[in-house]
Formats: C-alpha cells, sequence, structure tokens
C-alpha cells in the first residue's frame, strides 16, 4: 500500500476495484472486520470507505447490521444505460465530425487489443474494462466537450460493475467488439449521424443483459 494515500482513499479503492472485478456480486455481505484484516487497517478508514461508496449507490449500510452490496433491480439498471446512451450516443456523433485521422487509427488499435483480450485465459474483468474505456475516452475526447466527458465518465464505473453482476456479459462480448468496428467505421467515414445510432444501438445492448434478473 502507498503510505502517502490516505487510508480511507486506499480501502474505497480496494473495495470498489472487488466489486467491479465481482469479488462481491449483488446482496452480497460486506464484512469491515475482513476487509480490515484483508488490508492490515483499522475499521475506521474502511467504514469510512464503505460510506463514500454507498453515498456512490454500490453499497448499502444497514444501521445495526451491516454491510450488504446493493441489490440494483432491472428498471434501475436499464435506466442507467439509457442515460449512457443518450450521452455516449451525441459524443460519437460530434467524434465523427471533429475526428482526426490519426485518431481513428487509435481506436482501430484500442480495439485490436480488446479482441486479443477476450480471447485470452483466464478473462480478466479488469483488463478488459480498463481497455474497454480507453476506447470509450479516446472517441469522448474526439468529440471536443470537456463537459460530456466529465459527465459520461462518472457514470463508468457504476458500468462495470451492473456489467460484471449479468450472466450474459461474457457471452456478449464478442459482439460488443464487433459494434465497435461498426461506431469506429462511421466516425472514419465522418458519418455523424450513423455514428450517434450505431453508438446509442451499442449502449442499450447492454441494458438487454440484464434479462436474467
Amino acid at each position: 500500500m502507498d503510505k502517502m494515500i490516505p487510508k480511507t482513499i486506499q480501502a474505497y479503492e480496494y473495495v470498489k476495484s472487488g466489486l467491479k472485478t465481482g469479488k462481491w456480486l449483488f446482496g452480497d455481505e460486506l464484512l469491515v472486520m475482513d476487509i480490515s484484516k484483508e488490508m492490515n487497517f483499522s475499521r475506521r478508514p474502511v467504514i469510512d470507505a464503505l460510506k463514500k461508496l454507498e453515498m456512490e449507490r454500490f453499497v448499502e449500510i444497514i444501521p445495526q447490521t451491516g454491510c450488504r452490496v446493493v441489490n440494483c433491480t432491472k428498471e434501475q439498471m436499464v435506466n442507467h444505460f439509457q442515460i449512457g446512451m443518450c450521452l455516449e450516443g451525441l459524443a460519437a456523433g460530434l467524434a465523427a465530425r471533429r475526428r482526426e485521422d490519426t485518431e481513428v487509427q487509435e481506436l482501430i488499435a484500442i480495439n485490436e487489443s480488446l479482441k486479443s483480450i477476450i480471447t485470452t485465459t483466464p478473462f480478466s474483468y479488469e483488463h478488459y474494462f480498463a481497455e474497454n474505456r480507453k476506447l470509450h475516452e479516446a472517441i469522448l475526447r474526439m468529440a471536443r466537450s470537456e463537459e460530456l466527458l466529465q459527465f459520461t465518465k462518472s457514470m463508468w464505473d457504476l458500468n462495470d460493475f451492473y456489467l460484471v453482476n449479468s450472466f450474459q456479459f461474457k457471452t456478449h462480448l464478442a459482439q460488443s467488439i464487433s459494434e465497435h468496428d461498426v461506431i469506429i467505421a462511421k466516425i472514419k467515414n465522418k458519418d455523424e449521424k450513423g455514428a450517434r445510432f450505431a453508438m446509442e444501438e451499442h449502449i442499450i445492448e447492454f441494458a438487454g443483459l440484464f434479462n436474467d434478473r
């Protein structure tokens, strides 16, 4: 652990990472004592970290009982991705209008990396989500809107958290990357409407992964 980083922040990042990689799933109990032992921390920074995660809608603290991972409804998750659909669709359209040739090549390279990641055994949620973010962030930067970039990025941790709780997520990976190819082609061709529609279809497909709930 980096001693320069406050323990509460370290505990926050540790638990959030576990939530985004499937260490703890919807409804699981989070035991402060166990997390404290794993990190060799006192209880206080872990408790403070869980309070922060509760504010961000990852966990629920139940007075006199303890802390559990939230158990989101299908409707909550679909609503979340519908908002993301609007934001990222707008970004893709703007990217098609404003992009540079070198930026398109960057998108192609990142998507090729994703194709390699999904065929690697064992599959790493952490590696996949990190590379997938690189692609979506690159598109957002091509849109040349800092407000759109920051607002959209603020949703991504919950994106990953919800997806890791879907039984269908892993079976959707190859299709998702093929959808990236379509989005990239639309951006390359400066097809603003096509890029926006392709991205909206890509994001809303994830909402369909929660039919198993």
